[in-house]
């Protein structure tokens, strides 16, 4: 049996990068960038305007500048240059002539009789993009790592980059195994329950990008083995929910070492999910999960989710984690690390009712999980505790 600390710690040891693969940008949204982006031209790519307006020529102070042309966005405006005393009618990202030195927006002019006059004093350089201003040829666009958010996508468009070098997402495969298991639609008889850990398992892996396949299994050891045989030939990741703890039908534990699957812990000194597995076969990793609905849950958003973290190239934690005050006396036993279901309100957090493993009812409310750090048995009201924000 393991910590929680040594547990993340192997955890983190043992998972990897996934392969690089080339995407379209169009559909890149959400992967973390394999390489640096690096950018292959100037942008702006030309001096532009800022603004609506005009373009202006002014060496000494002018006030008065003869209208002489107009530049659109899309036109060239190489050849066309500005002489002292000159203007030329400007619009928003349209290539500046030569000889601009400011460009005045059109609210701060008036146009009379060929002539542009100012109403205010400007300063040289005024609503002008510079070329590269934004980035140059040969610098570093989007950094290794980074996640391709809704900005980083625009901007990848905007230097001209169409294709981009990413992470691959995991292939993920979910076995929840139990004879109690009954699939939602089915009539529930006496003795049984419907399954609800794939469905849960794929809400969460969904809300952070991922996507899995499921099957549900009964206790049978033939059944049980070609599943999990299947999901590691099939999976860069395997989550089994149930059949990991001691009972006389619990057969995963043992398929698992049956098929070789090198064993990096089993169990956790915490609460919930102390009977968690974790291993590896190849380059497949697999989660033996408890099959208690919010101890499977929890295990996600501890365990899981830094694993998907990692194999995906992401600098930054799913999951945010700060420090909040304790509303309320809490005992617990000193031996374990409990994480429990609370709600985060104003940096003070409450524990919430309903924290049975097998109560899945208060993470509705909950928008975080309050860690409890093992060796300790008491909390005061108003100490200071590790939260983990899940909403």
């Amino acid at each position: 049996m393991v910590s929680i600390n040594e547990a993340l710690d192997i955890i983190d040891s043992t998972t990897q990068h996934l392969l690089k693969i080339e995407k379209d940008i169009s559909f890149a949204g959400g992967y973390c960038v394999a390489e640096d982006c690096i950018s292959k031209i100037d942008f702006p790519p030309f001096d532009q305007s800022a603004m609506d307006g005009y373009a202006i020529n002014n060496t000494g102070e002018c006030t008065s500048f003869k209208l002489v042309s107009e530049i659109k966005a899309g036109d060239n405006g190489v050849s066309f240059n500005l002489k002292s005393g000159e203007a030329c009618r400007i619009f928003t990202g349209a290539m500046l002539p030569s000889g601009t030195h400011l460009v005045v927006k059109q609210e701060d002019v008036i146009v009379e009789d060929g002539f542009v006059n100012l109403t205010k004093v400007h300063t040289f350089g005024e609503n002008i993009r510079l070329k590269g201003e934004q980035i140059k040829i040969g610098q570093t666009a989007v950094p290794q790592f980074s996640t391709l958010n809704p900005g980083a996508i625009g901007y990848l468009a905007m230097i001209g980059n169409k294709k981009v070098n990413v992470f691959k997402k995991p292939t993920i495969s979910i076995i929840a195994t139990g004879n109690e298991l009954v699939n939602l639609g089915e009539d529930l008889v006496l003795g049984k329950i419907y399954e609800s850990n794939t469905h849960t398992l794929q809400a969460a892996l969904k809300e952070f990008g991922f996507k899995a396949t499921s099957s549900v299994v009964e206790d049978n050891k033939d059944a049980i083995s070609l599943a999990i045989a299947d999901g590691i030939e099939n999976s860069d990741l395997l989550l089994i929910t149930g059949g990991i703890s001691v009972g006389d039908y619990d057969f995963v534990g043992g398929i698992l070492k049956n098929q070789k699957v090198e064993e990096l812990f089993y169990k956790v000194r915490q609460k919930p999910g102390k009977p968690l597995f974790f291993g590896k076969k190849g380059n497949t990793l697999i989660f033996a999960l408890p099959g208690n609905p919010a101890a499977v849950l929890t295990s996600f958003y501890i365990y899981i989710l830094p694993v998907l973290q990692k194999m995906i190239g992401r600098k930054s934690s799913f999951l945010p984690m700060k420090k909040a005050k304790l509303s309320g006396v809490f005992d617990k036993t000193p031996n374990l690390g409990f994480f429990m279901k609370g709600l985060c309100e104003n940096d003070c957090v409450s524990i919430l009712s309903a924290q049975s493993s097998a109560m899945l009812s208060s993470f509705i409310e909950a928008n975080c999980l309050i860690y409890l750090e093992e060796g300790k048995q008491h909390w005061e009201n108003g100490e200071e505790v590790q939260i983990y924000m899940i909403n």
